[in-house]
């Protein structure tokens, strides 16, 4: 009778697990996500400077934030290869594990660096909501670099990553060799379904705690022009992210800067005066931000170089590797 009792309650356990695991209201411990995402190049940098230290290097040019109460995070990056340093950052609920395809087609020739994004991936949550703000991004990229001692860099942005990266060559285009923006955030836009459900003012308290695997799953469906590529693998590693302890919570800060960023008139008045050499990747069967708005890109950029990838979705770096790091390589070179 004891054991038919322990195996009813063993099997209740399980179905309840279950269940909040399909609901995505589970969290999964970073030394979890290490043992099955880490691999021997990850590499995580305590990032730190008093205010004192951030206004005698940046004066009054740097967010009042990080003047105030000064820096200190932990960034997961990774630096492989040689040759010429590239910057990578991802876009929004992504990790440095959308690059994998690049950088293994890449670092024979060049020196890469990936990162999780304050907010993201094994990084997770910033110390302040206000990290997600454009500026506070923008200087956090610089002091990272700074701490890697590199000076000097070309910089690739996909979506999120590209409203980081070419707002980062407007206020340091001296320090920028070339650009490449991959379905960038650039326009005030109808923003995708996951962005504005899990950002609105009724469901923040939920979206916090609880994000269904059904609603991930959808969403990286979303961002690929052809489905048949999403494996289960896929979608588990984009899960297992978003259930690392505090991202939920980060994702919908990051969703609600988004909302605010989107909402703010003349989002892309200063693309015309980016002056660093630009690429334009863009996947024709774009959900997030559809391919129409490249016309508006040609437009505020005529002597940037544009190229379409028929097909594809969102993500073309992760969706079709091989063709669109061949176009970066011979751009970047």
């Amino acid at each position: 009778m004891k054991k038919a009792i322990r195996s009813i309650a063993m099997c209740c356990m399980a179905f309840t697990l279950a269940g909040c695991a399909s609901m995505g209201a589970i969290s999964i411990s970073p030394d979890e996500l290490k043992k099955k995402y880490g691999t021997a190049e990850d590499r995580y940098l305590r990032l730190t400077a008093t205010p004192g230290e951030i206004a005698k290097r940046y004066g009054n040019s740097i967010d009042p934030l990080l003047i105030q109460k000064g820096l200190d995070i932990t960034v997961r990056y990774r630096d492989e290869g040689q040759g010429q340093p590239v910057l990578l950052l991802h876009g929004v609920c992504a990790s440095l594990e959308t690059w994998d395809g690049w950088v293994r087609r890449m670092k024979g020739r060049f020196r890469i660096i990936r990162i999780d994004i304050p907010g993201f991936g094994m990084t997770g949550p910033a110390p302040d909501k206000r990290y997600y703000r454009k500026e506070i991004a923008v200087d956090f990229v610089d002091l990272l670099m700074d701490r890697l001692g590199i000076r000097q860099f070309s910089i690739v942005g996909n979506s999120l990553g590209g409203y980081i990266a070419w707002n980062y060559a407007l206020k340091y285009p001296h320090k920028i060799k070339k650009m490449i923006l991959i379905d960038s955030v650039g326009y005030n836009q109808k923003l995708p379904a996951l962005l504005s459900f899990a950002s609105s003012p009724a469901i923040q308290s939920i979206a916090r705690s609880m994000m269904p695997r059904s609603m991930l799953n959808s969403a990286v469906k979303q961002v690929y022009g052809d489905k048949s590529k999403v494996t289960p693998e896929i979608q588990q590693r984009y899960f297992d992210f978003a259930m690392r302890e505090g991202n939920k919570a980060a994702y919908v800060d990051v969703f609600a800067e988004m909302v605010r960023m989107n909402n703010v008139p003349g989002l892309s008045s200063d693309i015309p005066n980016i002056r660093v050499p630009v690429m334009v990747m863009w996947g024709t069967k774009d959900e997030w931000i559809p391919y129409t708005w490249v016309e508006s890109w040609k437009k505020d950029l005529p002597s940037a170089k544009f190229i379409s990838y028929e097909g594809a979705g969102h993500i073309p770096m992760e969706e079709i590797p091989d063709r669109s790091s061949q176009d970066a390589m011979k751009f970047l070179r």
